[in-house]
């Protein structure tokens, strides 16, 4: 596992732990944290600590207790910079490179101080299971750890909500949440039915060309020039069918109602709560583009990035088009644009300015370049807040419950350790 991907997977752990505490971890949870942290301060002026604490708390699950060792180990890479006074810190002054450098050098940190052996297991599952759920046997044979501490990973990871565990088929399951929540049982079935391998292969297929029509895969399959068996396409038309959250869906005169289909997220980090709407409007906003390219009725779109390209730059698609109405209808029932009519049929494509709808041309920017985006793990409330005057902070954080840490229940041998110190 590389840096990048081991920072990836600490964060993800810390972010279904929330404030839940587990002796087995070590060094993971502050790994995670500090990514966390690291993520929503990026960018951001200079911080006071007071005001930190408070945002950390209440957004991020971090502590204040936890926080100063956080802040440290940040300063230690070199991410922040801490104003104290004696051992007080007073504030601190963020220098967060971006997403790619992030991971990479948070990822560096962990594998330097070293992860005990429950930790890179706990690692090693989320790993496997962003890429797929997988069946609990084929799991702990691929990953060879001894029974007892696979049961227990298992355990931490159910317990604490970054992993989910299922029975399908007679089989029992596990299932990483911040990737597979919505739909999970089709997933589940799939992996149950006929492995893992399948749904690992769909979703490449979906990040090789976000949004491309079920339509255009089935066809390709009948033809003998897909590269997806007829068991996968069969999981696609049953997310289109069945899924209690269903792909994007255009109905045109001319090609009829076609579903565009989407990978669970859109990147390789889980996506955060706050940006799942953003995500569902870039979704649109690609779906629309992908109609005009792989099923025009006339005039077909030959280079999906540019127009909306042209859609974040300047507002607007210049060219009026008589296609427009049908293409775009669902830009205009989710409010992130418009059609402005000007004349015999025709009409142009206006971006109704919001900072929602800016996020979603970015993201849908990055879906047809590059199959993923970054950032979707950061939560807008809390850098919004960061940036607010403390006594707003408080105020926002005072009708809030206090929040309760929970504790991860011991291991057996954790457990058997303690019953032999307290019989002494």
């Amino acid at each position: 596992m590389d840096n990048k991907e081991l920072a990836v997977r600490c964060h993800e752990i810390q972010t279904g732990l929330a404030n839940k505490v587990v002796d087995d971890f070590e060094q993971l949870t502050l790994v995670g944290s500090a990514v966390r942290l690291a993520l929503h301060i990026q960018g951001l002026p200079t911080i006071d600590y007071e005001k930190l604490k408070l945002v950390a708390s209440h957004f991020l699950d971090i502590s204040p207790l936890a926080l100063r060792a956080v802040v440290e180990m940040l300063a230690e890479v070199e991410f922040v910079k801490l104003a104290t006074t004696g051992r007080t810190i007073d504030k601190v002054v963020p220098d967060v490179p971006y997403y790619e450098s992030l991971y990479e050098t948070i990822g560096e940190y962990a594998a330097d101080v070293g992860l005990n052996e429950t930790e890179q297991l706990s690692v090693e599952l989320l790993r496997r299971l962003a890429k797929s759920p997988d069946k609990l046997d084929a799991l702990r044979n691929a990953v060879g750890a001894d029974s007892r501490r696979f049961d227990r990973a298992v355990s931490l990871g159910v317990d604490g909500g970054y992993i989910k565990k299922n029975r399908h088929r007679g089989k029992d399951l596990l299932l990483s949440p911040a990737y597979f929540t919505e739909n999970a049982d089709i997933f589940a079935d799939a992996v149950a039915k006929s492995g893992a391998k399948g749904v690992q292969r769909v979703l490449q297929e979906l990040r090789n060309n976000q949004g491309v029509p079920l339509s255009v895969l089935e066809a390709a399959s009948k033809k003998g020039n897909s590269n997806l068996t007829a068991d996968e396409i069969a999981i696609l038309q049953r997310l289109a069918g069945d899924g209690v959250v269903r792909p994007p869906t255009i109905v045109t005169s001319h090609s009829g109602e076609n579903h565009f289909m989407f990978t669970p997220t859109p990147g390789s980090a889980a996506l955060a709560g706050s940006k799942r709407e953003i995500y569902e409007r870039a979704m649109a906003i690609v779906a629309a583009i992908r109609q005009g390219q792989y099923l025009p009725r006339e005039f077909a779109v030959r280079n999906p990035a540019a127009i909306i390209g042209q859609l974040k730059h300047h507002g607007k698609l210049g060219r009026a088009t008589t296609e427009a109405r049908e293409q775009y209808q669902n830009l205009q029932h989710l409010r992130i644009a418009r059609l402005v009519p000007v004349g015999n049929g025709y009409a142009e494509l206006h971006v109704i300015e919001t900072q929602e709808n800016t996020e979603a041309l970015e993201m849908a920017y990055q879906l047809v370049t590059s199959g993923g985006v970054a950032g979707i793990e950061v939560d807008e409330d809390a850098r919004r807040a960061l940036q607010q005057e403390q006594h707003y902070v408080e105020s926002l954080i005072a009708s809030a419950k206090l929040k309760e840490s929970t504790k991860a229940p011991l291991s057996e041998e954790a457990a058997h350790q303690l019953e032999i110190i307290f019989n002494k």
